[in-house]
């Protein structure tokens, strides 16, 4: 009994954004990150991976599909949706977001989500992401490149071995390391961990279907999750809307 109420207050005081789920293996998210050869991907990357992976829990499978997600497919301007949750995060805080700048990081970021739901689906059926890709808009102005790292993450109850490793990349030079960084970083937000919770059973069952050596119609399966998981992306998402709206002025 004694055991079992310092195991709860333990967890209490983590948060329960971080706490490992018990089906959100280490080994689903490492499998995940090694989609992507780690001979082509930079070192601080590699150190990344290794942190978000023992850190685990709904941080962990967030930042898997972000990190993963850019890292298959580099366009500098996919960090606008990380850097405009990131910035809307620390607004939040402050008390000075309005309910306008809210709706437009949440919903640029379920964009990001659901492009990198795609792009593990094309890593679980090929070794590279074919190309050529469109490009999306650089709707933040400086592709995502300048957002309020330190503030941000000073509100996040993650292990200091992710932010070293997430600091390393946004000082990085190359928009593929400086995304991964921004995605590492944008995980930890309150919205993001809102939105990673309420579909989280439905992005396991995803990331173990994408990772499967499975011989059957892997193609049809992953195209079928995919479209489903997208849809409970935007739906968690406007719940993240509706359940931070209160604390925007």
């Amino acid at each position: 009994m004694a055991l079992s109420l310092l195991i709860g207050a333990l967890l209490a005081i983590q948060g329960a954004s971080f706490v490992a789920s018990s089906h959100i293996s280490a080994s689903l998210l490492e499998g995940t990150w090694d989609l992507v050869e780690q001979g082509e991907v930079e070192p601080y990357v590699l150190l990344l991976k290794d942190e978000v992976v023992s850190t685990g829990g709904v941080y962990g499978l967030g930042a898997t599909l972000t990190g993963v997600g850019e890292l298959a497919w580099p366009r500098p301007a996919s960090g606008c949706g990380h850097s405009k949750l990131i910035n809307a995060n620390v607004a939040l805080n402050d008390g000075t977001l309005a309910w306008g700048e809210l709706e437009d990081a949440v919903d640029s970021y379920a964009v990001v989500l659901a492009q990198a739901v795609d792009n593990l689906r094309i890593l679980g059926l090929n070794c590279i992401i074919p190309a050529p890709w469109p490009t999306l808009e650089n709707s933040c102005g400086d592709w995502g490149r300048i957002y309020d790292f330190e503030s941000s993450w000073s509100l996040s109850k993650v292990n200091k071995g992710v932010v070293c490793a997430a600091r390393r990349l946004y000082t990085s030079f190359g928009a593929r390391a400086n995304n991964v960084g921004a995605a590492a970083t944008s995980a930890a937000t309150d919205a993001a961990t809102s939105i990673i919770s309420e579909i989280e059973d439905e992005l396991v069952s995803y990331l173990e279907a994408v990772v499967s050596k499975s011989a059957g119609p892997k193609q049809k399966l992953l195209r079928t999750l995919a479209g489903s998981l997208k849809a409970s992306i935007f739906r968690a998402s406007g719940n993240a809307k509706s359940g931070l709206r209160s604390r925007c002025h």
